[in-house]
């Protein structure tokens, strides 16, 4: 009888931690006075999410380091910790978990030296952020500089970490790969300094211990390599389709790539591809987000993920400023798309404009929802160049809402664009939304202005209004029912 309750007891347990944590959501914003880059996340198997933050000190006489967070799945902050390679600049730019440890893969640089004296190491430490031990590996020329790293770990859990490194003297990019076992010990490695083989390496796969594929970042392709490492084969994207790409894995012969279509005109418009073949890009379907009137841009790490196999998130950064990437004076908003397996849309959403946002990450949750990362930077209230970190633990609708969270105001289904603007105000409303209804009153209440909007997008022209503050209200039958101020010069 016992062993009964305590068997009932372990299933009550665990279906209340699966319906709890179902109904979490939550907003984090760290607001921690430095310049902060969130660069990768991980959830553990009691839904905590562990952060990996590149903080960037742009004095010459200091270095870079990584800090990693931890956050339970309430979105409070356990603990966290900071981590550093000694006289070097070092970026955690992969973060696993597995058995209650936590590996950061990344990789120092001197950043005074042209970033070379470059390398990658692997700082291990418990779940509670503890240092374990570190292991490094050195690039084989010390004139050899740092382009980056991407690491990936395989369903034999070794880990395969790609990327490229660059002599000076050469204009090319110099791939590489490294097999590594579960603790971290090299099983092989290759640099590839053929300039016909130039590039950076991404997302790394291996194929029944045979062949190895990733993409090639830089040459929009995917590659295959045999055993040791040489390249048997290259095969270009699909038309017009380039970066910045992310990857996500179906199934054993199936993925979805993330990047940007380059045409039709504007040159940055957000597209997932789904690839029914590793290597053969004439067998794909694919999905234009939007034919954009603004730069919209893959996130930047990690742009597409999934759990589920008919449930795939995706996301990026509305009106990127290309020019200025990090410290743009220009508002933005996080894009967020839930699609099913066949790339039909069930939901967006946006999130931000009331300073400038970049996504870095999205990481589909194991309760079906979604975690979604990126950086503020507050121009209308800083003058420093400093971005803090923004979470959201979003649910399988979308929403930040839930047992522990309330509506954020910044989590829109429509935006209004240029804010303050002049002659035309632009509207961009959300895909769930076909038909929709914008009515603009002045401070007073009066109704100024009214218009029907079929389809995602609209534009209403002000020209007889006078310059001021006025409310917006968007509804839809569909539940649409956004408000705000919009102001006109």
């Amino acid at each position: 009888m016992k062993t009964t309750k305590t068997i009932l007891f372990l299933l009550l347990y665990f279906i209340g931690s699966i319906v709890f944590a179902q109904g979490t959501a939550f907003e984090y914003i760290s607001n921690a006075h430095e310049d902060e880059q969130l660069l990768d996340l991980v959830e553990d198997n009691s839904y905590n999410v562990y952060l990996s933050l590149g903080i960037f000190n742009l004095s010459i006489d200091s270095t870079s380091y990584a800090k990693i967070l931890k956050l339970n799945l309430t979105g409070t902050l356990i603990t966290q910790n900071e981590f550093s390679v000694s006289d070097k600049d070092y970026i955690g730019e992969n973060i696993f978990y597995y058995e209650d440890t936590i590996a950061l893969v990344g990789s120092y640089y001197n950043r005074n030296n042209e970033y070379k004296e470059a390398g990658i190491s692997v700082i291990r430490m418990g779940s509670s952020l503890n240092f374990f031990d570190s292991i490094v590996y050195f690039l084989p020329d010390t004139n050899s500089s740092r382009y980056g790293i991407y690491t990936t770990k395989q369903a034999d859990g070794t880990y395969l970490i790609g990327g490229s490194s660059r002599i000076m003297s050469n204009a090319y990019q110099s791939p590489f790969i490294y097999h590594v076992n579960s603790n971290f010990d090299s099983i092989k490695a290759r640099h590839l300094t053929d300039p016909s083989e130039s590039g950076v390496l991404k997302y790394l796969r291996l194929f029944g211990n045979q062949n190895y594929w990733g993409i090639n970042l830089l040459k929009f392709s995917y590659q295959l390599f045999d055993s040791s490492f040489n390249l048997l084969s290259t095969q270009k994207f699909p038309l017009s389709f380039t970066g910045n790409n992310s990857v996500v894995w179906e199934s054993d012969t199936s993925f979805y790539l993330m990047g940007k279509k380059v045409n039709p005109e504007p040159r940055y418009n957000l597209c997932v591809v789904k690839q029914y073949d590793p290597i053969d890009s004439s067998n794909f379907k694919q999905l234009i987000w939007h034919i954009s009137d603004t730069v919209d841009f893959p996130a930047l790490w990690k742009g597409i993920d999934l759990k589920h196999q008919d449930t795939i998130y995706f996301g990026g950064t509305r009106n990127l400023d290309i020019y200025n990437p990090y410290f743009s004076t220009q508002p933005s908003w996080f894009i967020i798309v839930q699609t099913d397996s066949a790339l039909n849309v069930r939901w967006e959403k946006f999130y931000g404009g009331d300073a400038y946002y970049t996504m870095t990450n999205v990481l589909a949750a194991k309760d079906g929802g979604c975690f979604v990362g990126g950086t503020r930077f507050d121009y209308l209230n800083t003058t420093e160049l400093q971005r803090d970190l923004v979470l959201l633990k979003i649910n399988s609708e979308g929403l930040i809402v839930g047992s522990t969270a309330t509506a954020s105001p910044l989590l829109s289904e429509a935006i209004v664009f240029p804010n303050p603007g002049k002659d035309e105000m632009q509207l961009r409303i959300a895909h769930q939304h076909p038909i929709s209804l914008v009515t603009l009153f002045d401070l007073g209440g009066k109704m100024v202005l009214q218009q029907h909007i079929n389809g995602q997008d609209a534009v209403m022209n002000t020209t007889g209004l006078g310059a001021g503050t006025y409310i917006y209200v968007i509804t839809a039958q569909t539940g649409l029912h956004e408000t705000g101020k919009w102001v006109k010069q």
